[in-house]
């Protein structure tokens, strides 16, 4: 996981941070090839609600509809956990993110200004929900 996260991220996430989001209330779930880790998704779900927390394909996989399977996997387990709400942040700037979830029913319910660090930048967040 530590390599494919910072082969996909701009700011990726540390081994500490993968580790901790591998219990408590978090879950993930995860896509193969053999024995290859293609991609996965970390989430927490707190009272009725879960958030998307990071979801990682591989570069070479992007744009084969990996993202896709990955969150209705995610989806689904928040309905099997009775979930009532899906929430996510995504860059501002990443139009096929967003189109992604703009697809799979999300809409936009807010933005956080300069959420996320783009080199020396800040880059604002767009926070989506779906109902479930």
């Amino acid at each position: 996981m530590v390599m494919l996260e910072q082969a996909a991220h701009l700011e990726p996430w540390s081994r500490a941070q993968l580790a901790e989001s591998l219990h408590g209330r978090y879950f993930s779930g995860s896509l193969w090839q053999q024995e290859q880790l293609l991609g996965y998704f970390i989430a927490d779900a707190v009272i009725d609600e879960s958030t998307l927390m990071n979801i990682c394909i591989a570069p070479s996989w992007q744009g084969r509809g990996l993202g896709r399977r990955l969150l209705e996997h995610w989806l689904d387990a928040c309905r099997q956990r009775r979930l009532a709400t899906a929430w996510l942040e995504v860059r501002a700037s990443n139009q096929a993110a967003l189109a992604l979830y703009r697809s799979a029913g999300f809409a936009k319910a807010g933005r956080r200004k300069d959420y996320y660090r783009a080199g020396e930048e800040r880059e604002d967040a767009i926070v989506m929900q779906k109902p479930l």
